[in-house]
């Protein structure tokens, strides 16, 4: 009989997750000012956008690579003592940026800060998905996606006030600050909370039908993993990662070059993306429960049709008000938010009740920031050479890639969900 650590109290159940909310939402500041400081940077002529480009690939490729590490890691270890170091390392990294002159030191300490963040995603759902009041769950993974966009506002908004009134290194200087509060809060929240976590047995869901097979099974991530079909889900959690960050990263530079617009105006009128995505999991959740029956991977494919209808419109962009096109920009964000939201957060749900949760959540984070790493360098090249409304058909592209991949395992993961194949 296995045991995992259980948090039965209501009140200090919601005060974990609050101080998970605060925590994810201030690595988001975290991270996502670099995206926003990029205009200024390169107006000061600093960098290429592809030497830029490679400073933002660099931290996906270290938050990628030890996603799956640090998600085998919140299964094994802590994942309270995960998302305090995280945090302070990142506190320090985004301080460091200010000293960084070159692309080459960016590149570097934008990686480390990349595997400080890394830390946070497996171990904060590991909390929300086994260790809170088991009431409280679900509607925990559902409100915690609030994160994101909060996040992204919010590092907006300070970004746009900085370079308004100073330059980007005080950017950097006020995430420094939101992860330090951030961090301070929920090791204050930890040492309150931790005495009333207590340990309990817990047993592996048993199929009758093949009771000794998921004995054996049950307990390791690979004969999960494979039995879930989620090996055809990958290329299609790749791509979504690489629209939905590369939009991310991209778009105050985009609109700045379509529209010659003011840096600040630039990345003021991004922050209308965030705010839109906001709504976006709020809005799929009915659709998702009552339409398609819980049944991630179909919800996901009708996430990735709908999307095309925004990407299509944007390749008229420059016919277009500055104002539409952020809108139809904020349409696509919201969509890939709400496919992150169900490959991201619910597919590592089902793995809740084998204690897995952590470790897929990592191996899907990380296959995630792969191809943000790949969106981050590439979109920049792309839009080089061949413009933002080619770049635009190159989403359209692989957004079609991805909803082949995402509709062919379909069958195979609700077999799975019934205990029918493992």
């Amino acid at each position: 009989m296995k045991t995992q650590h259980y948090l039965e109290s209501k009140k200090y159940s919601t005060l974990v997750f609050i101080a998970c909310f605060i925590a994810y939402a201030a690595s988001y500041v975290g991270r996502i000012n670099y995206s926003a400081a990029l205009p200024d940077i390169l107006e000061e002529g600093l960098f290429t956008k592809s030497q830029a480009g490679i400073i933002g690939s660099a931290f996906f490729i270290v938050y990628g690579f030890f996603q799956i590490i640090n998600g085998f890691l919140g299964d094994k270890i802590s994942p309270f003592k995960m998302i305090i170091l995280g945090t302070f390392l990142s506190a320090g990294a985004n301080t460091v940026m200010t000293f960084c002159i070159t692309n080459v030191s960016m590149a570097i300490v934008w990686g480390f800060n990349g595997f400080a963040l890394s830390l946070l995603w497996a171990a904060i759902l590991k909390i929300l998905a086994n260790i809170i009041n088991y009431d409280m769950r679900s509607k925990a993974c559902l409100n915690i996606s609030a994160t994101l966009p909060i996040g992204t506002v919010l590092a907006y908004i300070l970004a746009s006030v900085s370079i308004n009134f100073f330059n980007w290194k005080y950017v950097f200087y006020t995430s420094t600050i939101v992860l330090l509060f951030s961090g301070v809060f929920f090791t204050a929240t930890y040492i309150l909370s931790k005495k009333h976590i207590k340990e309990v047995e817990i047993s592996t869901p048993l199929n009758n039908n093949k009771k000794s097979e998921q004995n054996k099974n049950a307990g390791k991530f690979l004969p999960l993993f494979l039995s879930a079909g989620l090996l055809l889900v990958l290329p299609a959690d790749a791509i979504h990662g690489a629209i939905k960050e590369g939009i991310t990263t991209w778009v105050p530079t985009m609109i700045t070059e379509t529209y010659n617009t003011p840096v600040a105006f630039s990345v003021f009128v991004s922050i209308i993306l965030p705010i839109v995505n906001l709504s976006g999991n709020y809005i799929v959740t009915p659709l998702y429960n009552k339409i398609f029956k819980k049944d991630e991977l179909k919800t996901g494919a009708a996430i990735l049709t709908f999307v095309l209808i925004p990407f299509t419109f944007l390749i008229f962009m420059k016919n277009l008000p500055v104002v539409v096109s952020v809108i139809l920009l904020a349409l696509g964000t919201t969509a890939m938010h709400t496919f992150n939201y169900m490959i991201i957060t619910l597919v590592p749900m089902q793995f809740a009740k084998y204690g897995k949760t952590a470790t897929v959540t990592g191996v899907m984070n990380a296959t995630a920031y792969i191809g943000c790493a790949a969106a981050t360098y590439g979109f920049g090249i792309i839009s080089d050479n061949i413009g933002w409304n080619g770049t635009v058909i190159v989403w359209i592209v692989i957004d079609i890639i991805a909803l082949l991949f995402t509709t062919l395992n379909i069958k195979k993961w609700n077999r799975f969900k019934q205990n029918e194949c493992i």
